[in-house]
């Protein structure tokens, strides 16, 4: 057995990293940099420093040791007021769930398990909150972020330790060695949050960092905007938590309440650890493979949706265990709140939630009853169970209204949901476009598939960045070997069902389809690949409790894997390497998207575009054809030809479709690039192209001509102007 530890271990880290370098692929460079290894050992650094203070575990060793290496390493990196800002909004969300708790009966919290109810119960009221404000046409984000501080007053009085400094009093209550293992733990947690300033991935720009623009530029989230990719269109909870960090010109901000989100994930896998009767010794180290796993990893520090519906998915699973185990329909209720809560805050969660629910009903049905000892839950948890959910659903309710108003059916996707929307009379509206998101799988190809997932990331465009691990591939195996040799798990736990549901549904999604991009994207299997972990973990960790020679090498192989994940993490997300390289500035501004706006617009040469387009009235409808790299960075609502063209082709395969396009979104301002020997112009449309010649020619259009761009004003057009224009629009 540790001859097999060992050798899977070493496997499954040499080839991919070789595959990842001298292999062929394209990490040697990013390794080169000095953000990449200089950024590496400052956080070493730190994280010795931390693990140093929790060792000893005192006051002034606490104060000298922990707190003052991260806050030097968090104002380096100009991140120490966003990191405020985030747990400030964390604290506020989670107060006004032991607010409710308070309101109904229950005493202070005591157990992890409180906090993430009250984690459930304060997103959902503060998003009925939020959402009957937008509703109402008083939801812009500065009336979000009055609202907000507003409901910080019962979130005061909800007689409870703020969840960070309760986790922190739990660290230095644990032994030693685990102090040392979270200490890892936070400073890796530290890591990501900083990369987050550095790390702005196409996502992220795309429709997470542009709230301002593309989801509540006016009072409302419920307006239309005239945009076409489905993604704004897609359920928008979280993006609308997130508004009130919108538009101070820090990325850090917005994404880095997705990297607070991991701290209750971790508790979550923790409590499903011990669920599944995961020996506790191994808890840390499976921790660590979790919060390193670049397909979480990648997509923490961004304001995509992935991680906190993660985190709902798990929760339910969680609360599907519960009730198989007592049977008491309170976990039920929550059961279905963090259910809805996740569908709510992305659809690639429904096929999992949706499984998973199924799975759990089902083994509920054939299964045995409550063992006698089952304590029914008190009065005032089954009130507060009760008022989430309601809570939940009516915020379930707002979601879908927003998309069945914007875009004319409840949902723009999933495929299976969509064609019943139409099969039911629904009418997808203009201008909102779709995508066939899935095709039908070819099977030759899937063992080779299967390879590249585990061993060659390098060879899909979007996993290289996303990479799902194989660390649960070697416990598995190791279990395995561990079962043929005899060794029982101890002790014996029922099958759970809930955790085998995500994983069944997963494996079937990543060999069942064939996607866009060829292998999608790691974060799509981040539902499955959290339980595998924790699942193949026990398994292995639950045999070799008897084998303590071999439980101790494979224990010592899992902070090398974790260390593994973490350094393809740290010089992979959105393809930037690292962090800084050093240096003594510490007075940097912790406003980073002003700098990094600038620095992107100017290799663009939009420079003088974009300061046009900041003066004008209200928020900018702009199209046009622009290099990728810099789209999202223009201060308007633009949207790129090329994007259209994806989703609703007809709107710019001709020219009677374009300029009808134009006309009826009211869109007032054109980009088209100018001749540039130096460098491959973005693609363009004939349609476009011939429209941009005609406007130029049309008394009344502005002409602002930038170094590789040129902007056309039609806003100045009298109404019979336009439509002389835009003859072809009826």
């Amino acid at each position: 057995m540790i001859v097999l530890a060992l050798a899977g271990a070493a496997l499954g880290i040499g080839i991919t990293a070789w595959n990842l370098t001298w292999g062929g692929g394209p990490f040697l460079w990013h390794v080169a940099q000095p953000s990449s290894w200089q950024g590496a050992l400052e956080a070493l650094a730190v994280g010795a420093l931390i693990a140093a203070g929790l060792a000893i575990n005192r006051g002034a060793a606490l104060a000298l040791l922990v707190g003052l290496p991260a806050l030097f390493y968090l104002r380096r990196h100009a991140t120490d007021v966003p990191l405020l800002l985030d747990l400030i909004l964390f604290e506020i969300v989670i107060g006004l769930g032991m607010a409710l708790r308070r309101a109904v009966g229950l005493p202070r919290p005591a157990r992890s398990i409180d906090y993430l109810y009250a984690l459930i119960a304060g997103l959902a009221l503060w998003s009925v909150c939020a959402w009957t404000a937008s509703a109402l046409g008083v939801g812009s984000i500065k009336a979000l972020r009055w609202l907000t501080l507003l409901l910080a007053i019962p979130a005061a009085f909800g007689g409870h330790r703020p969840l960070s400094l309760y986790v922190w009093q739990r660290i230095r209550e644990q032994p030693r060695g685990t102090r040392i293992a979270y200490a890892a733990l936070a400073t890796w947690l530290l890591v990501l949050f900083v990369r987050g300033r550095y790390a702005i991935g196409f996502d992220a720009l795309w429709y997470g960092l542009r709230g301002e623009f593309v989801l509540a530029p006016g009072d409302s989230v419920f307006e239309p905007l005239g945009l076409v990719s489905p993604v704004y269109y897609f359920p928008k909870l979280y993006e609308m938590l997130l508004l009130p960090l919108s538009a101070l010109g820090s990325g850090s901000a917005i994404g880095g309440v997705t990297v607070l989100l991991l701290v209750p994930l971790l508790m979550t896998c923790r409590l499903l650890m011990q669920a599944v009767a995961v020996p506790a010794a191994a808890q840390a180290g499976l921790l660590g493979l979790i919060a390193t796993l670049p397909a979480l990893a990648n997509l923490a520090p961004d304001p995509k949706p992935d991680v906190p519906a993660t985190l709902f998915v798990l929760l339910a699973a969680l609360f599907g265990l519960t009730w198989l185990r007592t049977r008491h329909w309170t976990a039920l209720l929550w059961m279905a709140s963090a259910t809805a809560l996740a569908c709510s805050i992305k659809m690639a969660a429904i096929p999992y939630a949706g499984v998973m629910v199924l799975t759990t009903l089902v083994a509920g049905l054939r299964g045995a009853s409550a063992p006698a000892d089952a304590m029914p839950p008190a009065a005032a948890e089954r009130r507060l169970a009760i008022v989430a959910l309601a809570l939940v659903l009516v915020t379930a309710l707002f979601v879908l209204a927003r998309t069945f108003v914007l875009a004319g059916l409840p949902t723009i996707g999933p495929d299976p949901l969509f064609k019943l929307w139409l099969a039911l009379g629904f009418e997808l509206r203009e201008p909102a476009g779709t995508l066939a998101w899935t095709q039908a799988q070819n099977w030759r190809e899937v063992p080779e598939l299967i390879v590249d997932w585990l061993l060659r990331p390098q060879r899909m465009p979007h996993v290289v960045v996303s990479w799902t691990g194989n660390a649960w591939l070697w416990m598995g195996l190791l279990a395995l070997a561990a079962a043929g040799l005899g060794l029982r798990r101890t002790p014996k736990i029922p099958a759970p069902w809930p955790l085998l549901g995500l994983v069944a549904i997963g494996l079937a999604l990543a060999l069942g389809n064939r996607y866009l991009v060829r292998g999608g994207d790691g974060n799509y299997f981040l539902y499955a690949l959290l339980p595998a972990t924790i699942l193949a973990g026990g398994a292995v960790f639950g045999r070799l409790v008897s084998a303590p020679r071999a439980f101790a090498v494979a224990l010592a192989c899992l902070p090398v894997l974790a260390t593994f994940q973490a350094g393809y993490s740290f010089v992979s997300g959105a393809w930037t390497p690292g962090t800084r390289a050093f240096d003594l500035e510490f007075g940097q501004s912790w406003r980073d998207l002003r700098r990094a706006r600038n620095r992107e617009l100017e290799w663009a040469g939009l420079t003088g575009i974009a300061a046009y387009l900041r003066e004008a009235d209200g928020t900018p409808r702009v199209i046009g054809a622009v290099e990728s790299q810099a789209m999202n960075w223009l201060p308007a609502r633009f949207e790129d030809v090329a994007t259209i063209s994806f989703s609703h082709s007809d709107y710019v395969a001709t020219d009677a479709g374009l300029r009808r396009f134009v006309d009826r979104q009211r869109i007032e301002y054109l980009i088209a690039p100018l001749p540039d020997a130096g460098r491959k112009p973005p693609w363009t449309p004939d349609a476009f192209v011939a429209l941009c010649e005609e406007v130029r020619r049309t008394p009344g259009v502005r002409r602002v001509v930038d170094r590789r761009y040129e902007l056309l004003d039609l806003s100045a057009l009298t109404a019979a102007d336009r439509a002389r224009l835009l003859r072809s629009a009826p």
